[in-house]
């Protein structure tokens, strides 16, 4: 077990990775089940806000993963991985 204060920040950067990418996966869900709601009658058009904000979400945490990966990336070329 390694007490390198870099190691555990990478963990924590890891973690993090991780979590945007289940968040991004509930998004995805939560905008596929609006648009069969919409499509069915459930939800009419008055209710788009409600799709806006998932789609702002998804397209968030879409770029925090982007540049969490590229973060990840770059970290493991200067180690030699």
């Amino acid at each position: 077990m390694s007490n390198n204060p870099r190691d555990e920040e990478l963990k924590i950067i890891d973690a993090i990775i991780d979590s945007k990418g289940k968040y991004h996966k509930i998004v995805q869900a939560a905008i596929a089940q609006w648009v069969k709601d919409y499509q069915s009658g459930k939800i009419k058009i008055t209710t788009v806000n409600d799709l806006r904000t998932l789609v702002q979400l998804d397209t968030e945490l879409q770029k925090g993963l982007l540049l969490s990966k590229k973060m990840k990336t770059n970290r493991s070329r200067k180690r030699g991985n």
